[in-house]
């Protein structure tokens, strides 16, 4: 076995417990912020891995495009994931562009047989622009996500460093070879995957784990308040707010994520009656 697909086999390892542990926090905890989309990038990535690790087993041609094209979609998922996350616009048509364009690219590598560098420069402009929107989406959420998950955006922006230093030593070794520096950092990015994907993963799951946090102790603060004493006017029954605003109770209960519902007491319900009784009959 040789030393690249040992490397595989431990990365495809690495992914899919990082998958199935996403997974089961997804399933665990719902769809909120964005967690199946960060399972469903995860499981991309692993399979990715899959198909790194049988490369020797397939043709040349599939081996040098499916792997590293499952790659992009693997990002492409993690920026829809960081938009959903940030509570944004999701960019399907965007990132769908972007690997049709990754697609035609490496088929184009693989018809023409251009030189392998030019083909790592490309994947690193892919790869290393997808991670730089990732940590861009995660900074433009509401102030609570750009807390929680300032982690996730610094190993998507050291990310997009890596692949930017990794296309232009490419760049530099297509226009002036170099028998060292390439192969370094292409034996440095594949293991960089193991320590690309733990700290991502780890980070999110940790990242929602605050998140929560924080709004379970929002909702211990509004119990709190709720079973203090509340300034009611004793007249319309509105509430007076910490703001020094009055608004009405069921206003108050529902930004509180308090369900209302209205009913009538028996002692109304048979005030409400006898008032009809004494009204009589419509005519």
């Amino acid at each position: 076995m040789s030393q690249e697909t040992t490397i595989y086999l431990v990365n495809l390892i690495i992914g899919l417990i990082l998958a199935a542990l996403m997974t089961q926090h997804w399933r665990r905890d719902g769809t909120e912020h964005g967690l199946h989309y960060w399972a469903a990038a995860a499981w991309v990535l692993a399979v990715a891995d899959v198909l790194f690790a049988m490369r020797p087993l397939l043709p040349h041609w599939a081996g040098r495009f499916f792997p590293t094209l499952m790659v992009t979609f693997g990002h492409a998922v993690l920026l829809l994931a960081a938009q959903r996350t940030a509570e944004r616009r999701v960019s399907w048509r965007a990132v769908g562009t972007v690997a049709l364009v990754h697609a035609v690219a490496l088929g184009s590598f693989l018809a023409f047989a251009l030189p392998s560098e030019w083909r790592t420069a490309v994947n690193g402009l892919a790869w290393g622009g997808l991670s730089l929107a990732t940590a861009a989406a995660l900074r433009r959420g509401p102030a609570s996500i750009r807390r929680a998950y300032i982690i996730p955006a610094m190993v998507m922006l050291w990310q997009a460093v890596f692949h930017a230093v990794r296309t232009l030593a490419a760049v530099r070794s297509a226009m002036q070879p170099d028998s060292v520096l390439l192969p370094l950092l292409q034996l440095f990015g594949d293991l960089e995957v193991s320590l690309f994907m733990v700290a991502l993963f780890v980070s999110v799951l940790v990242a929602h784990l605050s998140e929560v946090n924080v709004q379970l102790r929002a909702a211990v603060g509004d119990v709190r308040q709720l079973s203090s004493l509340l300034r009611i006017c004793a007249w319309c029954n509105k509430v007076r707010t910490d703001a020094g605003e009055w608004e009405r109770l069921e206003k108050y209960l529902r930004e509180r994520q308090i369900d209302v519902s209205h009913a009538m007491c028996e002692s109304c319900a048979a005030k409400a009656e006898a008032v009809d009784d004494r009204a009589g009959p419509a005519t």
